[in-house]
């Protein structure tokens, strides 16, 4: 039983950038990760998101889901009241490369 959920996404890249709104369709069961890949593939075919493992091991999908940084694809959808707004930034404490997509190359620098 599927509802319409409310997003608002960043758009933008290092230099400037804004909050977009979206409506989108939420099935039973699915992660945040799963409506931004369907947000991409019906409505914004160029927005930027990384993701690899989609496990909650890689951490690649990080971003800040309602104002907490959070994993996409480990956030289930049925955590929110189905239409309250759900805002999803990138994650503050990295540079922003384009959209949710953050420079991480620190923690691989750090890490070697």
């Amino acid at each position: 039983m599927g509802y319409t959920a409310s997003l608002r996404v960043w758009r933008g890249d290092a230099g400037t950038g804004a909050l977009k709104d979206y409506k989108v369709e939420v099935n039973e069961g699915e992660v945040v990760l799963d409506v931004l890949h369907r947000l991409q593939a019906t409505q914004a075919s160029d927005l930027a998101i990384r993701w690899n493992c989609k496990a909650g091991k890689c951490g690649s999908c990080s971003m800040e889901i309602n104002g907490r940084p959070r994993l996409a694809c480990m956030t289930r959808m049925s955590t929110f009241e189905p239409g309250a707004p759900i805002t999803v930034t990138p994650v503050r404490t990295f540079p922003v490369i384009r959209d949710l997509v953050t420079d991480v190359s620190f923690n691989y620098a750090k890490a070697r």
